[in-house]
């Protein structure tokens, strides 16, 4: 590229960018890619594990509504037809979709994210605890317990070769 001075136009008060400081200039631009193009890849990789992250706080949270909203919720109660409790389980899947039962309950190969376009799936083990909890108070003539549950909820996930956990909790008092 030449640069000349508009008054005077000879040869002697042109100048041109020589060979360095071109080589400089696309050095320059060189590095800038080679630093951006990592940089990229790597916010990538974070928007990909927070995505994950996301669709297993989803999960765990679906499994918390499940546990506070699914009725007839009567631990103290039993059912006449077969003397169970009056706890919430699926009798219709097996494994039952839901199971408000004490005890442990895994499912494992749970999709934690799907995307159809590029066929990747990140599943991981969804194991809820559901434990009894109720308190006894002895303020009256006879000693009261009143029916409380704690379920725990845990996800755990693989994706890029680590190990991801989310954990998230909740009571529940009997309906009546």
């Amino acid at each position: 590229m030449m640069v000349c001075s508009p008054q005077k136009s000879t040869a002697q008060q042109c100048r041109g960018l020589t060979l360095v400081e071109t080589m400089v200039a696309l050095g320059v631009l060189g590095i800038g890619l080679a630093t951006t193009i990592p940089a990229l890849t790597r916010t990538n990789v974070f928007a990909a594990s927070a995505r994950n992250r996301t669709g297993a706080e989803t999960l765990a949270q679906n499994e918390i509504d499940k546990f506070l909203s699914y009725s007839p919720f009567n631990p103290q109660k039993t059912n006449i037809s077969d003397g169970s409790i009056q706890v919430p389980k699926d009798p219709n899947a097996t494994p039952p979709t839901y199971d408000l039962t004490i005890g442990t309950h895994t499912y494992t190969n749970v999709p934690i994210y799907r995307d159809s376009q590029n066929n990747i799936i990140v599943s991981g083990t969804l194991t809820t605890v559901i434990t009894d909890v109720s308190p006894t108070y002895n303020g009256g003539a006879s000693p009261v317990t009143i029916p409380l549950y704690r379920a725990q909820v845990t996800v755990t996930y693989t994706y890029l070769s680590r190990n991801y956990t989310l954990t998230s909790s909740t009571l529940r008092v009997s309906d009546i």
